[in-house]
């Protein structure tokens, strides 16, 4: 009798996965397309536990099918305000903010308008609007979120022009390259301030060639893009050598006055941490 409550119990419970995985799909492609679809739907993901990786939907892995089988739609009949949320439980907003305006500015959205900003018990939530004949690419969303370490773990879809997106970043890194150790690295004139992972990083050494006009303006951030400590200087500089803080995470560079004081470009040194 026990192993046969056992058994009901687990088909029961392998029954409610299943319905809750495809009602995550339904709410990527939206209940029309959904319902039409159906049967197809479930014969692509016909194993829906084979979709999880570790507890988590694989989002860039079900959105790549659902693309590939004409079931991933986001064009609209013309150019019209798209609605985007980014939703997290973690309360890092300026983290977040930068996430998100990365993201959509990486994919050529340079108008992002601000419709609302949430920030309350549950965490927090990010609401813009761009300008476009399409939605942004779901894939391309997750990607550029994946390759800083920020997991999408629910998508839900309103309608073409209306999506929102649940982000877990509580491993983010927003500079996710590093510069090489014990190395000088030449960085050239920039369109906005140096962004640089200075996470395992003991000692940064920066020059500045006799041609430009620095003056230094140098911030470190912790993970989340709390600021550590900072080092300005308003005269005219060449060489800056600075311990970075333990907990930082990352560094910018800038000039405290223009960027144009930057025509040629800094030389960047990082000692790393042993």
């Amino acid at each position: 009798m026990k192993i046969s409550i056992v058994f009901i119990s687990l088909i029961f419970a392998g029954v409610l996965h299943a319905a809750s995985f495809y009602k995550e799909i339904e709410n990527i492609t939206g209940k029309n397309t959904y319902i039409a679809n159906q049967k197809i739907i479930r014969t692509l993901f016909k194993n829906p536990k084979s979709f999880y990786t570790r507890g988590h939907l694989d989002y860039p892995r079900v959105l790549a099918i659902l693309k590939e089988n004409n079931l991933l739609h986001v064009k609209t009949s013309r150019s019209t305000q798209i609605v985007l949320s980014f939703a997290t439980r973690q309360k890092y907003p300026v983290a977040f903010i930068r996430l998100v305006k990365s993201a959509l500015n990486e994919l050529g959205y340079s108008r992002i308008d601000v419709q609302k900003v949430i920030h309350d018990r549950s965490g927090f939530m990010y609401k813009v609007a761009v300008y476009a004949a399409s939605a942004p690419d779901p894939i391309m969303i997750a990607e550029n979120f994946g390759r800083k370490d920020a997991q999408i773990v629910k998508i839900k879809r309103f309608s073409v022009s209306n999506w929102r997106y649940f982000v877990d970043i509580s491993h983010i890194n927003l500079v996710p390259d590093h510069l090489p150790y014990h190395k000088k690295v030449h960085l050239p004139k920039p369109l906005e301030p140096y962004w640089i992972n200075v996470s395992k990083v003991r000692v940064v050494a920066i020059n500045s060639s006799r041609a430009n006009r620095w003056h230094p303006d140098i911030v470190f951030y912790d993970r989340y893009l709390n600021v550590l400590d900072n080092f300005s200087k308003d005269r005219k500089s060449y060489n800056v050598q600075l311990k970075v803080p333990v907990d930082a995470w990352y560094m910018k560079v800038s000039d405290l006055y223009t960027l144009e004081n930057l025509g040629h470009g800094l030389t960047v040194y990082l000692a790393n941490r042993k």
